[in-house]
C-alpha cells in the first residue's frame, strides 16, 4: 500500500500545527512528523481526496503564511525515511521504543519496532499517550483488544506487562504484516494479530481495550467496543484532538461507560474509560 505524504511549512509553528494537524486527522490521515519548519502528514493513498484536503487548508488562510507539497511514498521507500529521523523513545522511565539499529540502554521494558508503512512507534504524541497510561493498569492475566494495532506496540507493551492473551487488529494489510515480524522480534507468544474490524469479533469479551485510531472511527465504533468490554473493563481511547473531548464523552454519555481520566500531550487527548 501507498501513502500520500503531505509536507507543510508554516510562518508560525504555534498553534496552527495543531489546528491543521486536527482538521487533517477528520479527513484520514493517521500519521504525522513535527519538522523545523512545520510537520509532515501522511494518508492511505486509497483514502486521499485532494478537494478535502484543500478543504482543510482553507482554516489557515488569513491567519498564518504556509505552503504544502504533496508527495507519493512508495513502500520501499519508507524504511529510508524513517531511519533518517526516528530516535529511541522513553516512556515513564521505565520503557524504551526503538529501532534494530539503535544501542540498548539498561531500562526495565525495551520493545525493539520496525515501523515501515505501520503508525506507533511512540513518537507521536497519541501513542506516547497510550503506552504512559497502560503502565497505571494493571494488566497481569487480562485479555487485551488492541484496535488499529498498527507496528504491535502496544500489544507487545501489554504482554510484557503481564497480559494474559492480546489480540490486535487492524483493516491494512501492511500493518499486519509489520505486527507480525515485530512481535518476532521482541519474542512475544501471547499476542495474535488479525487482519480485521471490530466488526468481525463474536463470541469473545476483552478486560482491557485499546484503542488509538481516530475521532471519527471511535464515534462510528464505541457502541462495539464497549459490547465487547467485560464489567469492570478499562477502555483507553486517543487518536483525536483536546477539541474533540465533548463529541466523545456525548456519545459514552449514552453507553454504561463511566469517565476516569484524561491526558494530554501536544494538543491531543487519551480518555480513560471504565464499564
Amino acid at each position: 500500500m501507498n501513502y500520500i505524504e503531505i509536507d507543510i511549512s508554516l510562518s508560525e509553528k504555534s498553534p496552527f500545527a495543531d489546528i491543521i494537524t486536527a482538521k487533517l486527522n477528520e479527513i484520514e490521515f493517521e500519521s504525522y512528523q513535527e519538522t523545523e519548519y512545520g510537520l509532515q502528514a501522511y494518508i492511505q493513498q486509497k483514502l486521499f481526496n485532494e478537494d478535502l484536503l484543500n478543504n482543510a487548508f482553507s482554516i489557515l488562510k488569513n491567519k498564518v503564511d504556509f505552503s504544502f507539497k504533496i508527495t507519493e511514498i512508495k513502500q520501499q521507500n519508507w524504511n529510508l525515511k524513517w531511519e533518517s529521523s526516528f530516535q529511541p523513545v522513553i516512556i515513564n522511565e521505565k520503557c524504551i521504543v526503538r529501532a534494530g539499529f539503535h544501542q540498548p540502554i539498561d531500562i526495565e521494558f525495551e520493545i525493539i519496532i520496525t515501523p515501515k508503512m505501520s503508525f506507533g512507534t511512540g513518537y507521536h504524541a497519541t501513542t506516547f499517550l497510550m503506552m504512559n497510561s497502560m503502565f497505571n493498569l494493571d494488566l497481569i492475566n487480562k485479555t487485551i483488544l488492541d484496535i488499529g494495532s498498527g507496528t504491535g506496540v502496544l500489544s507487545i507493551l501489554s504482554e510484557k506487562l503481564g497480559a494474559r492473551n492480546i489480540l490486535g487488529i487492524d483493516i491494512d494489510n501492511w500493518a499486519f504484516e509489520n505486527a507480525k515480524e515485530n512481535k518476532k522480534l521482541n519474542n512475544c507468544n501471547r499476542i495474535s494479530f488479525e487482519i480485521s474490524d471490530v466488526s468481525n469479533i463474536v463470541n469473545k469479551r476483552f478486560d482491557v481495550i485499546l484503542a488509538n485510531i481516530n475521532r471519527n472511527i471511535i464515534l462510528k465504533e464505541i457502541d462495539t467496543y464497549s459490547a465487547l468490554l467485560n464489567y469492570g473493563g478499562h477502555m483507553l481511547l486517543s487518536g483525536f484532538y483536546t477539541d474533540d473531548e465533548s463529541l466523545i464523552l456525548s456519545k459514552i454519555e449514552k453507553l454504561n461507560l463511566n469517565f476516569q481520566m484524561k491526558k494530554q500531550k501536544d494538543n491531543w487527548l487519551l480518555l480513560h474509560l471504565q464499564k
